[in-house]
């Protein structure tokens, strides 16, 4: 079973990665020393 969004977030945040918004259900990581940004699609349920 794959990871889930939060777990993957969480991961990214760990890893130095920010979080530069998005449209809609997706969200854009940035990380300093990574050319081009991570994209998550999916939807966080509350």
């Amino acid at each position: 079973m794959p990871p889930k969004i939060r777990k993957l977030i969480a991961d990214l945040e760990r890893a130095g990665f920010v979080n530069r918004g998005g449209k809609g259900d997706h969200r854009n990581f940035v990380h300093p020393d990574v050319a081009r940004p991570v994209t998550i699609a999916g939807r966080l349920r509350r």
